[in-house]
């Protein structure tokens, strides 16, 4: 008789601890489910800060003065180049001239 309710005695118990071990997974699980939400709420939250900062920094006058002087530094150099290239040319026809001006007095003088 001992042994018959030492048995149930434990079925009880491992029944009250299977109950218990469900609810306790719900629980968790709850718990997890609205840990995921905060987090995404979190996210969306800081993605649409992020959003609005981007937006405003796009939107800043200061930017906006910085990208005009990136643009007339561009049309500087473009300038400083493309008269750096007219000069090479010049530099380079005059040479040949000089060049050929001196093949024809070498060629004069023999």
């Amino acid at each position: 008789m001992n042994k018959l309710i030492l048995a149930i005695a434990a079925s009880a118990a491992a029944m009250t601890l299977s109950a218990c071990t469900k609810a306790e997974q719900a629980r968790t699980e709850d718990n997890v489910d609205a840990a995921a939400a905060d987090v995404s709420a979190s996210a969306k939250e800081v993605g649409g800060k992020v959003a609005d900062a981007a937006q405003d920094v796009a939107n800043s006058p200061a930017v906006e003065r910085a990208g005009d002087s990136l643009k007339e530094a561009a049309k500087d150099t473009g300038t400083v180049l493309k008269e750096t290239g007219k000069g090479a040319v010049s530099g380079a026809r005059e040479g040949i001239a000089k060049a050929e001006g001196k093949d024809a007095e070498h060629d004069a003088g023999h």
